[in-house]
């Protein structure tokens, strides 16, 4: 058979090997439509209020979000309702009395509590203002906190992630003039994740029938305060120990030794004026021996020759005081002058 059968033959098995392998595949492969969460969008992601934001527009509010406390209208509508993301202890003095003010006119108020404090003694001022006491306690449970208002039939299944108490409760709602403050120990409740979890959105919407016909003001940007404020907050007596002590180190390493001097008028030095000030340095630093030992050696290489002198052959290592070096040091120099 030729080369050209075979080339046919081996086309044809593989043209059948393909429409087999097709087929097969026709029968048992089967397409289906699988869906891949793939996380927050940017709203969401930018905003951790955003599910809430949403949830309250649908259900006909009015909703304002809002990244700073500042942001929010001032003053503000006494019918409003504010739920702010940062925790009491973040509040400023004026802050603090501002937003009391506001719900003793009918505001409500919702915020977060995230330390212990007893009434008057810690720096948050809002729970100074409303005298309530924040503990933590060692067991806690996962379980969710059964709480019933508005005289629901049923109550409301709301889970607290924290072991932090207020007043032995994990929430409170205190009536305040003619308006409401609702202190949360778990700020994170109403978050994108947690609103779907039990009855926290029930327990939202409930939270806001206080003000049914105001506006809701959403602040979601958790803003801790500036790293100064908290150490003046919190370590305020390490702190100025510590600027007390580097006060003291200051004034200690920059005092003058001595009195002050008076600037001399600059004139040209002399050769014995520097002279004078080196030997004296030399002196005082132990070094007198060494100045007498130096001109001992000057006057014997001159005095090559001559008969000895005890000036020059002393070389005992006794201690020498200043005027004993001047006797010396006169000695040498009236027996290197030349022989009249």
């Amino acid at each position: 058979m030729s080369r050209r059968f075979w080339w046919v033959l081996l086309t044809l098995l593989a043209l059948l090997l393909v429409s087999g392998l097709a087929l097969w595949l026709s029968q048992h492969l089967v397409q289906r439509d699988e869906e891949v969460y793939a996380g927050y969008g940017e709203a969401a992601q930018r905003n951790p209020l955003y599910a809430a934001d949403r949830l309250l527009t649908r259900l006909g509010w009015t909703v304002h979000s809002v990244r700073r406390l500042d942001d929010i209208s001032d003053p503000l509508n006494p019918a409003d309702t504010v739920l702010l993301a940062i925790p009491t202890y973040a509040l400023s003095a004026a802050d603090s009395q501002r937003l009391l003010e506001w719900a003793q006119q009918g505001g409500h108020l919702i915020i977060g509590v995230q330390h212990e404090q007893e009434p008057g003694q810690g720096l948050d001022h809002l729970m100074n203002a409303l005298q309530i006491r924040s503990h933590r306690v060692k067991a806690t449970t996962s379980d969710p906190e059964p709480i019933t208002l508005n005289d629901a039939a049923l109550p409301l299944q709301v889970r607290f992630q924290s072991d932090l108490r207020l007043n032995d409760a994990p929430w409170l709602s205190i009536r305040r003039g003619r308006g409401r403050v609702t202190l949360l120990s778990d700020p994170g409740l109403f978050d994108n994740r947690r609103l779907a979890d039990h009855d926290h959105a029930d327990f939202l919407w409930a939270l806001l029938q206080h003000n049914p016909g105001g506006a809701v003001w959403l602040q979601y940007r958790r803003l801790t305060p500036a790293l100064a404020q908290l150490l003046w907050q919190h370590a305020w007596m390490p702190l100025l120990g510590l600027t007390l002590t580097l006060l003291a180190a200051l004034w200690h390493y920059s005092r003058r030794l001595g009195p002050v001097l008076a600037p001399r008028a600059s004139e040209p030095r002399r050769l014995v004026d520097h002279l004078q000030a080196s030997s004296r340095f030399l002196w005082r630093h132990g070094a007198g021996p060494m100045l007498l030992h130096a001109a001992r050696q000057f006057v014997q290489r001159r005095r090559v020759g001559a008969p000895p002198d005890a000036a020059v052959l002393d070389c005992s290592d006794q201690p020498l005081t200043e005027r004993d070096l001047v006797h010396l040091l006169q000695t040498l120099q009236r027996l290197n002058r030349p022989a009249p």
